[in-house]
């Protein structure tokens, strides 16, 4: 074994590679270096197409050297500076690392190495320079997007799904993709048809259609693409709910830029700057939206919650929240009323809920009334009616109100477009035109049958869309039905029918009538115009049953097995 100390040499460069010294370059000059130093080099730490604003024990090379293989070299050299560390932090983590660490860190060409004199404060006055020129660049970067955005160009970076960008004189466009443009719009007419995140997401699984992202790196491999990539390989990652969200919510649909913060970038008058042809005119983009806000959720960060949005505290009002359980500290799974501290509602004592009792309660009470009833689903017809030339135009003036109060738009450019709108929408509102008209359309199978064979994230979508809500007590349950009660009313069944479980429906004015006891119905426990209402001992009660059945049937078909098994 040599008894020279060990090198590592660092070589880096960033996305795009413009105007920078080339691999073998810094390979040649940092293993000179390694020679007048009298060093064994005994490995490169390579870098492709990585930001120097990634720390340096996030990059995938110099990150696995510095985290995993620490005893196999003694020093580090680079060729500047800058192909280590861009900021002063980061310079400074690797400073006190290589101190932390007994490693010297040396740079090739400012000449500084952190065992000599003054080496450590040269080093960090250099990162001063250099973290301003990285400023410097990212404000080049950003200036030279926006011009291209403003001009109608497609800048770079993720292609938006059934889209692919292509070259024209001006520089780059965006255009309908050949090969998944129809998936995108096949995708749009499924979601229109029933929205349901979950559902196109296994649609898509289930045609092994890519991810963007995989699209992205497929095209990269193939030299299809200008997009950047640090690792163009495949991961044949799977479509998530979330992902059919966010390319069902993008306003590229209309053809239009947007910016990260939501922002669409605008002409100097105030209109949409467009990229592209749209794949939606503005009343499919209204009636797509609509859809999509009928199911729309949003995750609670750490959660995974099969009820969010449906589930409610009866004391408060407010939701009940989802919380983890720790096996290995014995905490079960639960439901937490934590009140509203931006009203400053404090949290209702007693109001846990064990996870293994509220879901089931849930179904059992809901199933109970309306499982054995055909389900129904309902569309709302509104294309060339005044509702949706409305819907339009209320968009719009959302829009342009958000990003005025981001300071996204100038007063005057604002003004313009408002007033333009306003005119529109008043000439609209005094002309008399259809209304929209609700359908429910049956779809032969029973609640309990669709209920069955669904997934949890399904039945919540179809829960929102239809604004059930589900308001737990101590030994009480109160479901308001939302929509659905105009389904049962389609179907014939009234309020007084006799109710297959102990729970009942309850209107807010008529007596009902059970077991041929007529009395007068109990205050409404949710303020709602209807009631499921299930109390806890009945659900206790079914549910023993249900399991005393199923070991008689176990316990009979044991004998059974028994009785025929061969002597």
């Amino acid at each position: 074994m040599s008894d020279k100390p060990r090198a590592l040499g660092v070589v880096r460069l960033s996305v795009g590679n413009e105007n920078q010294t080339g691999e073998e370059t810094q390979r040649t000059r940092i293993s000179k270096r390694a020679d007048a130093e009298e060093m064994e080099l005994v490995d490169f730490a390579v870098d492709i197409d990585v930001s120097a604003s990634i720390s340096p024990w996030m990059r995938p090379s110099l990150g696995d050297w510095l985290n995993n293989k620490k005893d196999k070299f003694d020093h580090i050299i680079v060729l500047k500076i800058d192909r280590i560390a861009r900021s002063v932090r980061h310079l400074s983590d690797i400073i006190e690392w290589c101190e932390a660490n007994g490693k010297g860190l040396i740079s090739c060409e400012e000449g500084f190495d952190l065992s000599k004199p003054w080496g450590k404060t040269i080093a960090k006055i250099l990162a001063v320079v250099a973290e301003a020129e990285l400023e410097a660049i990212k404000s080049r970067i950003q200036a030279s997007r926006e011009t291209m955005r403003k001009s109608g160009r497609w800048p770079g970076g993720l292609v938006p799904f059934g889209r692919r960008s292509v070259k024209g004189e001006d520089g780059f466009t965006l255009e309908l993709d050949p090969e998944y443009g129809p998936t995108l719009l096949e995708m749009i007419r499924r979601f229109n048809k029933e929205p349901n995140f979950s559902a196109v997401a296994d649609w898509l699984n289930a045609e092994g259609v890519p991810t963007t992202q995989d699209i992205a790196r497929i095209r990269a491999a193939a030299g299809e693409s200008t997009t950047r990539l640090a690792n163009p390989t495949p991961r044949g990652s799977k479509w998530t709910p979330t992902a059919v969200q966010a390319v069902l919510t993008s306003r590229s649909l209309l053809g239009e830029y947007t910016r990260a913060d939501g922002s669409i970038v605008r002409n100097d008058d105030g209109t949409p700057v467009m990229r592209s042809a749209a794949v939606l005119n503005e009343t499919e983009w209204e009636r797509l939206q609509a859809a999509v806000e009928s199911v729309k959720y949003k995750k609670q960060k750490g959660s995974t919650s099969p009820t969010v949005g449906v589930t409610f505290c009866l004391l408060c009002k407010n939701p009940i929240y989802y919380v983890k359980g720790d096996p290995s500290k014995s905490k079960r799974e639960r439901y937490r009323c934590h009140g509203n501290k931006s009203k400053g509602i404090k949290a209702c004592p007693k109001q846990t809920f064990w996870a293994e009792d509220l879901y089931p309660w849930l179904a059992s009470t809901l199933l109970g009334e309306i499982g054995h009833l055909e389900r129904m689903e309902s569309s709302t017809t509104i294309d060339g009616s005044r509702a949706a030339k409305l819907a339009v135009i209320d968009g719009k003036m959302n829009q342009l109100n958000k990003e005025f109060q981001q300071g996204q738009m100038s007063a005057t450019a604002y003004a313009s477009q408002m007033t333009s709108l306003a005119q529109d929408r008043e000439k609209i509102t005094s002309q008399e035109g259809p209304k929209p008209v609700t359908v429910w359309v049956p779809t032969g199978e029973s609640y309990a049958e669709w209920w069955q064979r669904s997934t949890v994230d399904e039945r919540r979508e179809w829960l929102k869309k239809h604004k059930v809500k589900a308001y737990f007590g101590p030994d009480v349950l109160a479901v308001d039905p939302g929509d659905l009660i105009e389904n049962i009313k389609q179907q014939g069944i009234s309020y007084w029918d006799l109710p297959s479980k102990a729970s009942q429906v309850l209107s807010p004015i008529t007596p009902i009538s059970l077991h041929s006891n007529s009395y007068e119905k109990p205050k409404t426990l949710t303020g709602a115009e209807w009631e499921i209402v299930s109390r806890w001992e009945d659900f206790e009660a079914e549910r023993a049953a249900q399991q005393a059945k199923a070991e008689e049937e176990a316990k009979a078909a044991g004998e059974a097995e028994k009785v025929t098994a061969p002597a």
